[in-house]
């Protein structure tokens, strides 16, 4: 399905877990722009591909925002909490 420029064309709410996960395949197809917001706990997240571990990445605290752009980017990036259960509540854009 074709959307207009900038529209918001998904939401997930990534449940970020002990071990590396990325957002949905087919949450993010056509996404150029991803917006989240941390939920609950710290959470580390690289954009190279490479998973992070609990102790190596950018980290993010409970309410900050990250913004990923790019559809490489997206489609590469991964996160794992540092702790407690987190959520990264994201709206997809293309």
């Amino acid at each position: 399905m074709a959307y207009p420029a900038n529209d918001t064309i998904a939401f997930e709410a990534l449940a970020v877990a002990g071990t590396a996960v990325g957002f949905t395949e087919a949450t993010v197809a056509n996404a150029t722009l991803a917006v989240g917001r941390v939920e609950g706990a710290q959470v580390r997240y690289r954009t190279d591909g490479t998973a992070p571990t609990a102790s190596v990445g950018v980290i993010a605290d409970p309410g900050d925002v990250i913004t990923v752009s790019g559809y490489r980017d997206i489609k590469s990036i991964r996160f794992i909490r540092t702790g407690a259960s987190a959520t990264l509540a994201t709206e997809f854009i293309n």
